[in-house]
Formats: structure tokens, sequence, C-alpha cells
């Protein structure tokens, strides 16, 4: 390439405001550069600080801009935005954005002024032209010969060295991740299963339990009677539920005690629950208040009924 005595193309417009002056330059590095040779191009905006509360607009540069004919855009920088102190202590803004353009057609070429826009005013910048050499054919020069064809120095072995010692780690990587995973596998899917062992309560102990809890509560001596059946009469109906194997949930006293009929209980014990059912719905629907001896049997029976059904039961089981 020659060389070309490096030059700054700067041509300004400035548009005079109440408080100061705005320029608004192109600059180039240098204005005759080779066929299909990068250059950078240089936009500024400088201003005095005071006007920095002033809307600007800065033209929209990208690859597909056009800016003139045959030029192309190759790279484009951020806009950055400085403070700079002048010489006589004021300060001035300077916005500045490059641009890499390159064009192969030769001759003379133009790129066009820019406009941008600052508060409502239209500025325009200057337009740059730029000579495009073409480095000429020698025409008394002699044909070369043509280069022989290099042979590739390395062997197949040699260019396998060569690319497992760049990429080693990814393959080793890529090797080991699936044996680890399924080693993973099989450890997890060996793995014996924790087995919880809950402690089971016997239904007596628990029920029975349940009733010495209500009765701790003393709710009839409170006048709460109507809690008091309810809670017993819950507790009755679970046992049930759980040794006879019948369905008390939403059903009514009739319901429990026709299925209970069938059941192994006896005539004795029968007798006593209905009594006791037909008390509890009268406390629980008709507001009965019971006598306090009424309010002692229907735990004593309760728990009696238990006792004795239970225990027969294990002597069952037991022969």
């Amino acid at each position: 390439m020659k060389f070309i005595t490096s030059i700054y193309c700067l041509f300004i417009v400035v548009i005079s405001f109440g408080q100061g002056n705005i320029s608004f330059n192109l600059n180039a590095q240098k204005n005759k550069i080779e066929l299909g040779e990068p250059l950078t191009i240089r936009l500024t905006i400088n201003f005095p600080a005071e006007l920095s509360n002033q809307k600007i607009v800065l033209p929209l540069i990208t690859d597909s801009s056009v800016i003139g004919k045959g030029i192309e855009i190759w790279e484009i920088t951020p806009v950055t935005d400085t403070l700079i102190e002048q010489n006589d202590g004021s300060f001035h803004k300077h916005i500045e954005q490059e641009f890499t353009v390159a064009t192969f057609d030769t001759g003379m070429v133009d790129i066009n002024p820019l406009i941008a826009i600052f508060n409502t005013d239209t500025i325009v910048s200057n337009a740059i032209t730029l000579t495009i050499l073409n480095e000429p054919l020698e025409k008394e020069a002699e044909l070369k010969a043509i280069k022989p064809i290099e042979e590739d120095p390395y062997t197949n072995w040699e260019k396998f060295m060569l690319w497992l010692r760049e990429y080693w780690i990814i393959l080793l990587t890529a090797t080991l991740l699936p044996i680890g995973v399924i080693i993973a596998y099989i450890i997890l899917k060996n793995r014996p299963e924790k087995v919880e062992i809950k402690e089971v309560i016997p239904l007596n102990v628990r029920v029975l339990s349940q009733l010495d809890s209500i009765e701790a509560e003393k709710l009839w001596q409170k006048g709460e009677y109507k809690q008091y059946h309810s809670e017993i009469t819950g507790v009755l109906w679970e046992y049930l539920s759980e040794r006879y194997q019948i369905a008390t949930f939403e059903k009514t006293s009739d319901e429990i005690l026709k299925q209970l009929k069938y059941k192994a209980v006896s005539n004795d014990h029968f007798v006593q629950l209905q009594k006791l059912m037909e008390l509890a719905d009268l406390v629980k629907f008709a507001k009965t208040i019971p006598t306090p001896l009424e309010n002692e049997s229907v735990l004593s029976i309760t728990r009696e009924f238990i006792h004795t059904t239970y225990e027969s039961e294990l002597k069952a089981i037991e022969n």
C-alpha cells in the first residue's frame, strides 16, 4: 500500500443558540484509502454544559444504514458522553461515536451529512469526500509460477495427539459423566428402603385413654352437657367401627344399633348401649339436662362395654 499522509477532514455546521454554540462534526482519519480498506469515521457533538437539559436525538447508525453510495458499515461503537473543561474554565458536553466503513467502488465517494435533533432544532453535520485508490496491474510483469501444494507435515497420529492435548478435559468429562450417572443410579436403586416402625397402640388402650381425657375435662360439671355426651358417643362409635367393622360415620344411633344386632354383643350390653344413645340424642338434639347420676353412668357404661367386649375378643383369639 502506498504511503498516504494522514489528515482530518473537518467541516463544521454551527447553529447558534442563546446560551452558546453547538457543533456537529464527522471526522475521518484520512481522505484517501485503498479499495476495500476499512476506515474509521468519528461522529462528535459538542455544546455548552448548561444546555445539558435540552433533548438531543442522535442519528441512528446501523450496519444497514445508507450514508453514501457504495459505503458499507462494518462496525459501530457505543455512544460516549463526557464533560470537558475548556481553557476559560467553562464546561462542554462531548458526545462521540465511531463507526468503521469500507467501499469497493473506486474514484471519489461521498459520505452524506448526518442529521441530529437538538431540542426542537435540526442540526446537520458536514459531509466527507473520500478518494478510493486501486493498485494498478503491471503491464510488463512476468508470469509467476504456481506454487506447489504443500503437504501436511503431521501424520494422522500426530494430529490426533495434538487434538487430544487440546480437548482432553472435554473427552474425559464426556467419558466419566455417563459412568458416574450409571454408578449413582445403581447405588440409589439398591439402597435398602428405610422401614418406619410405628408403634401400634391397642384399640382398647387408645379409646379408654380418650375417655379418661373427657373425664378430666369435667365438661358436664361446667354445664357443657351436649359436648360431654357428643365426645363420649364419638369414642364409642370409633370403638364399634374398629371392633365390629360397622359403619358409624354420618350414621344415626338407630342405624348403628341395627348393624350392632348382627354382631356378637350380649343382650344386656345391647340394651345398655341403646339407653346410652337415646340419652345422648335427647341431650344433643332436645337439649335435655341429664342428672349427675346419668352423666356418670354414661361414662361407666362405655368403659365397662369396652373392657368386656375387647377381653372377650382376646379370649376368642387365644382359644
